[in-house]
């Protein structure tokens, strides 16, 4: 099963349509990629009420709950490692999904904070097929956009 992740990440016209249109389960990371229509977003600092106020997607919250119930929001017992795009990642894998394309760069931040995603990613890449979808700081394979959605 293929899911992709979605960050703040450039994406020409014509890989963006794709995304767009594609049926892979499609996860963004906080408040990035609306315009590629993903399929739920994923949180892990405190801004629950704000995402939730803001678009209409499933959210999966890894370290606060509303007080009151939505069938929107699911929680995420998994173990906050410091970065939103890792717990993304761990959740793709617990729902057992086992191909990952990172529509994202790694190159935002400091070094040691790239660094730390790269040695979280380094302890799971084994355990599924992950990849960047172009060149970036991630120490993974690169497959185009085209290429993960089968669209060449």
């Amino acid at each position: 099963m293929k899911a992709i992740i979605l960050t703040y990440a450039p994406v020409v016209d014509s890989e963006k349509s794709i995304l767009q249109t594609t049926n892979i389960f499609k996860l963004a990371l906080n408040q990035h990629a609306e315009e590629l229509k993903p399929n739920a977003r994923i949180i892990t600092d405190y801004i629950l009420p704000k995402i939730y106020s803001m678009f209409s997607q499933k959210i999966i919250s890894v370290r606060e709950k509303l007080r009151n119930y939505s069938n929107r929001i699911e929680s995420f017992d998994g173990e906050f490692k410091g970065s939103t795009i890792l717990a993304g990642i761990d959740y793709l894998i617990s729902k057992k999904y086992d191909e990952i394309l990172i529509v994202g760069d790694n190159k935002v931040n400091h070094k040691q904070f790239k660094d730390l995603v790269n040695t979280e990613i380094d302890k799971v890449k084994h355990q599924v097929n992950i990849y960047q979808y172009s060149k970036g700081n991630f120490n993974l394979p690169v497959k185009s956009i085209s290429e993960f959605c089968n669209v060449l």
